[in-house]
């Protein structure tokens, strides 16, 4: 029974273990897409120096 618990745990941890680094991942490439453009993704401020103004 004890072996059933420490590889239930360990299971466990892996798979928490990958969704964190999919998560810091994601987290990432945001903040570089941010840092290259300098503005958040999805903006709509309407700036004239903004790269995502329409104007």
């Amino acid at each position: 029974m004890a072996l059933a618990a420490a590889s239930s745990i360990l299971s466990t941890a892996v798979v928490g273990g990958i969704l964190l680094i999919v998560v810091l991942l994601i987290i990432r490439n945001m903040w570089k897409k941010k840092k290259q453009t300098g503005s958040c993704v999805g903006c709509s401020c309407g700036c004239s120096d903004c790269p995502h103004s329409s104007k």
